[in-house]
C-alpha cells in the first residue's frame, strides 16, 4: 500500500473511532445533533412573518442558512475541540504521539468525524425545513457553493478550536470553554436576528469571524438572489465569504504548530 494511501486509510479508523465514542454517549449525541434542529423547529413555528412587504421571504426562510452556518462552524468547534481536549488530559494523545499513527491521519481522521457529524445535521434540518417549511432546493449554482462553503467552514472550525485548546485549563471545562465563544458569535453574526440591524460595530466584528460570512453565504445559496439586498452591503460579497474562514484556516495552523501540546496530563 503507498503511502498516502496508508495515511487515508488510517485516518478513515481514526474516524470511525471518533463517531463510535461519541454514539457510545446517548445524551452527549442528542445534544450535539438536536441542539440546532431544535433551534430551527423553535423559531420556524414562532416567527413566520415576511421580512419586507417586497418579498415573500419569511423570517424562518432567512434564519435556515444562518442556523447551517452555525451549526457548519459549531459542530466542528465544539466536537473537535472537546474531543483534543479529554485527550490531551487523559494521556490518549500521548500514547498516539509515540504510537506509529501518523499524526496526518490523526488530524484528518478527527476532521472527518466532525464532518460526518455535521453532514448528518445539516441533512435532517433540511429535510425538516423543506417538508414543514418549504424551504427552497438550491439550483446547480448552488449545490456548488453549498459545498465549497462546507469545504471551508468545517476545517475552519477545527483549526480554530486548536488554537483555543492553551486556554482549556482541564478536560471537565473544555465544553464551557468552546461554548462561550461559539454562543457569543452566534449572537452577532445574524444567526437569532436580522444581521443588518444590529448596531455597526457589532456588525465589524461580527465581521471578523467565519460565521457570519457562512451565514451570508448559505443565504446566498437558498434565498432568492434579489434579496441580497437586506445585506448592509447589498451584495452577497462571495469573496469574503471564500476569504475569511480561509484566513482563519491558516492562522490557526499557525497557532496550533505553535502552541498545540500532545500531553496536558501533568
Amino acid at each position: 500500500m503507498s503511502p498516502p494511501a496508508r495515511t487515508l486509510r488510517l485516518a478513515w479508523a481514526v474516524m470511525e473511532i471518533q463517531i463510535k465514542t461519541i454514539a457510545r454517549e446517548p445524551a452527549a449525541l442528542f445534544f450535539l445533533l438536536a441542539f440546532p434542529i431544535l433551534f430551527l423547529i423553535l423559531f420556524g413555528a414562532l416567527l413566520t412573518f415576511d421580512l419586507d412587504p417586497r418579498t415573500d421571504v419569511t423570517f424562518n426562510e432567512y434564519f435556515f442558512p444562518g442556523i447551517m452556518g452555525a451549526t457548519i462552524f459549531g459542530t466542528s468547534f465544539n466536537v473537535f475541540g472537546n474531543s483534543l481536549a479529554v485527550q490531551q488530559f487523559d494521556g490518549t494523545l500521548k500514547q498516539l504521539s509515540a504510537s506509529p499513527l501518523p499524526k496526518t491521519s490523526f488530524f484528518l481522521g478527527m476532521i472527518g468525524g466532525s464532518a460526518t457529524l455535521t453532514l448528518l445535521q445539516l441533512v435532517v434540518m433540511w429535510i425538516i425545513g423543506f417538508a414543514a417549511y418549504g424551504f427552497a432546493v438550491p439550483d446547480a449554482a448552488g449545490w456548488l457553493r453549498l459545498i465549497w462553503i462546507l469545504l471551508l467552514g468545517i476545517p475552519a472550525g477545527c483549526v480554530m478550536a486548536i488554537s483555543i485548546l492553551p486556554l482549556i485549563p482541564s478536560a471537565r471545562s473544555a465544553p464551557a470553554v468552546l461554548q462561550v465563544p461559539y454562543l457569543i458569535l452566534m449572537f452577532i453574526s445574524g444567526v437569532y436576528f436580522f444581521f443588518s440591524n444590529l448596531p455597526t460595530a457589532v456588525q465589524w466584528i461580527a465581521g471578523l469571524f467565519p460565521i457570519r460570512w457562512l451565514a451570508q453565504g448559505l443565504r446566498s445559496v437558498f434565498l432568492p438572489d434579489d434579496f441580497k439586498w437586506v445585506e448592509p452591503a447589498q451584495s452577497w460579497q462571495l469573496e469574503l465569504v471564500a476569504i475569511v474562514p480561509l484566513v482563519w484556516i491558516v492562522l490557526g495552523l499557525l497557532v496550533g504548530k505553535l502552541t498545540f501540546k500532545w500531553d496536558r496530563s501533568a
